[in-house]
């Protein structure tokens, strides 16, 4: 993956303060996966980090949410390029993955909800954005 050529990914961040105030504040960490090229970044995220793992290609950096943390996030996630500064970024509650946040944020995954919800969540993105909804995913 090329950084320069990251500015392809979601350029309408719109979304972004929306999702942070209404779907993240439950979460204790979020766990960041960074290609390792992406060293700028990787450097801005180690001070807040508390393990960084190589995994091949990638660097997998967990990060606690609190409330320093959280509003950084909030606030200074958004890349000049376009999209956001990192590749993906995982939240769990209770050992369940319920929050992904991909390709540097052009795939949004909320896990373990109803349909009533997953509306609601669906409306803090543009009306061009695709989504799908799938009953497995529910509790």
């Amino acid at each position: 993956m090329s950084i320069e050529g990251k500015s392809s990914f979601a350029l309408d961040t719109s979304f972004w303060e929306d999702l942070w105030d209404n779907y993240t504040t439950t979460f204790h960490d979020v766990v960041i996966h960074c290609w390792k090229e992406e060293e700028e970044i990787i450097e801005e995220l180690r001070p807040k980090a508390i393990s960084i793992l190589n995994e091949g290609l990638v660097k997998v950096m967990t990060v606690n949410l609190n409330e320093e943390n959280h509003t950084y996030f909030r606030n200074n996630s958004i890349d000049p390029k376009g999209g956001l500064k990192w590749f993906m970024m995982f939240f769990n509650k209770d050992g369940d993955e319920r929050l992904e946040i991909g390709h540097y944020g052009s795939e949004v995954i909320l896990y373990k909800v109803d349909e009533v919800n997953a509306e609601k969540f669906v409306s803090l993105f543009n009306s061009s954005a695709t989504t799908h909804f799938y009953d497995e995913n529910a509790d």
